[in-house]
This record gives C-alpha cells, structure tokens and sequence, in this order.
C-alpha cells in the first residue's frame, strides 16, 4: 500500500499561518489517499467540506475542518476503478442544478464493469446516487460559461484531443446538453492531432471580465512550429450560448510578449490554473512547463484583460523565485490547482 496524508495550510496576512491533518480514516482500504482533492458545500449549510479521492473506489468527505480538528466525515463508494498509473480521477465540485447544494463530479478510465472507455459520475450532493456522462474526465473543472447562474463542467479527454462542456440547468447535468471541442473545432487554434494531449488539464475563469466564464486548455505535446512537445494553452471563450471556440487563443513561451523561448519538450501548459490575482477583476492565467531547464521546472503568470489573456504583462517563475534550491529534475509547477473547487 501506498498510504498519502492530506494537510490544509491555513493562510494569513502575513503568510501561511500553521497547518491542520487530515488522517486517512481507512489506511489499509486503499492507498494514494489524498491523490485528488475538491472543496463544495455538498449539504448546502454554507461551509465548505473537502473532497478526498483515494486509489480505490472510496472519495471522504470532511465536513467542518479548522484549526482545531475536523467535525466529521463519511465516505462515498463510487463506481469508478481506479488504475495503477497515473490516471487515478479527478473531482469536481459546482452547484449544477441551481439548488444551494454543490454536486460531485467523479470521473476516471475505468468503471466497475472493467471497461476503459471510463467514466464521469455526478454525485448530488455528493451523495449515493448518480447520473452517468458518457465522457471520461481525466481533467475536470467548474464554471459558468453561459452566464445564467448555475455551474457548468467542462471535461478533458487527452485520449480524444478534445473537450467537453457540459451546461447545468435545473434538472443539472445531462448526457444530451453538451458541446465537444477540439483543435479542429471553427475558431480554436492549431490542429487535432492525438498525440498533443490536448484536454491533458483543464481550469475554468473569467479572463475578460464579460460574465462568462472562460476554460484554459492545456496541451503539453503541442509542436509549435518545428520544435516538438514544447507545449502550450489554448484560452477557450464563454458566451451566451456557452463555451465556443470563437475568439480563442493559443500562449505559448514563442507568443510575443511570454517570458523565454520555445525549446523542445519544455512541456509548457502541463498545469493550468486560472484566478484573479490582482483583484481587477480579470482572471489570471497561471500555466507550468515542468521540464524547462532539464527539468528543473518555470511558472508563468499572464494577466487577464478585456481583450482576453493579454501576454504582453507575462512574468516567469522558477523555484529560486520562489526561495527554493533549483536543482535537475525539480518539476517545479508540475502540480496546480485548477480551481478552488477541483483538481
């Protein structure tokens, strides 16, 4: 067994301000406990509970977490399988339907039946019951690209070079209300091709501050020009009619104004995250190359405006930014948040 610990730094105005554990509740059930993780308010008491996915088929719920402990939690047997690589599941979390209580997206490659089309299971409530989509969500996230009040989902599926969105309304999520883009799709850049990854992560905000949320896509694979798998993000528009590829951009480190250069298998836009760090209202685009400089890993920042990711403000970090030794095979930035409500 592979065990794993789950730990909730709490912030401060000056900083991380101490720490509280979250201890596994069923250490010999499983194993990579704490692989994925999504905050929602599933009992709709306007408190946060953390999701807690693990290597098996059980995702905890931790209800009242804080300084001093945690008031409870419980678990939900899911019918997703997870495998032995790397591709475990992801957890969403949104309010789909409209009624208060945030729902729980599961999703992975295989489903109890063995089959490895996979899954994406939507948990009301992140109760027992569900509603089945039919695309498997190795990437997950949450946000409203249509504007009308209800959390939409979007899905990745890097096996399919493509992904899907999914509109909520009041019945919440169906199998019939999507719309599936790739980069053949009119208006999104590049071209589809299975070996880019494209939808490898997925994060949803609203870079140009229209009221619609927007979705960054990685595609680390990405050729650009001539130089193989150095990667980049495609920024995927809202609208009134949800997501579309209508005004799309594709960043990548050779876009004018992104810090560096295109360099091969950089791997630039293998995490996305996408928050307003300035509070301008915008949201901003945080994307990760792991593999820049033998791999000791950079982080970019690149503004949001209202013509979109603007790259002419972009900003580059390593992990010496950040004060830590940068050393071969560091992979800083590997590993993002998409959202404050999945991973």
């Amino acid at each position: 067994m592979e065990g794993g610990t789950v730990a909730v730094l709490w912030g401060s105005r000056s900083g991380i301000d101490g720490g509280t554990t979250l201890p596994d509740p069923a250490p010999g059930a499983h194993d990579r406990f704490g692989n994925r993780l999504a905050v929602g308010d599933f009992d709709g008491d306007d408190r946060p509970e953390l999701a807690i996915g693990t290597g098996s088929d059980d995702v905890w719920i931790f209800d009242g977490v804080t300084r001093s402990g945690v008031a409870g939690h419980r678990e939900l047997k899911t019918d997703i399988v997870a495998d032995s690589s790397d591709y475990y599941r992801s957890l969403a979390a949104g309010d789909f339907d409209g009624d208060g209580r945030d729902d729980l997206v599961v999703g992975g490659r295989y489903d109890k039946d063995g089959s490895f089309d996979g899954a994406s299971l939507v948990y009301p409530g992140a109760t027992g019951t569900y509603t089945a989509l039919p695309d498997e969500a190795h990437a997950a996230a949450t946000g409203d690209f249509d504007g009308d009040g209800r959390d939409d989902l979007i899905l990745g599926s890097p096996d399919d070079s493509a992904v899907t969105a999914y509109t909520g309304g009041a019945d919440g999520l169906t199998a019939s209300a999507h719309r599936t883009l790739t980069q053949d799709s009119q208006g999104v850049p590049g071209v589809e091709e299975p070996e880019d990854a494209f939808g490898e992560v997925v994060a949803a905000g609203d870079v140009d501050g229209d009221g619609y949320d927007d979705v960054a896509v990685g595609v680390e694979f990405e050729t650009v020009g001539s130089v193989p798998n150095t990667g980049e993000v495609v920024i995927l528009r809202g609208s009134a009619d949800g997501l579309t590829g209508a005004g799309s951009q594709a960043l990548h480190q050779g876009a004018a104004g992104v810090p560096g250069a295109n360099e091969a298998y950089d791997r630039f836009g293998a995490a996305v995250r996408l928050t307003d760090t300035n509070r301008d209202g915008y949201a901003d685009l945080a994307a990760a190359a792991p593999m820049e400089n033998t791999s000791n890993g950079a982080l970019w920042s690149l503004r949001g405006s209202a013509d979109g990711v603007a790259s002419s403000h972009g900003v580059s970090f390593s992990a010496a930014t950040a004060g830590l030794s940068e050393e071969p095979y560091t992979y800083f930035g590997r590993s993002m948040p998409t959202s404050a409500h999945g991973s």
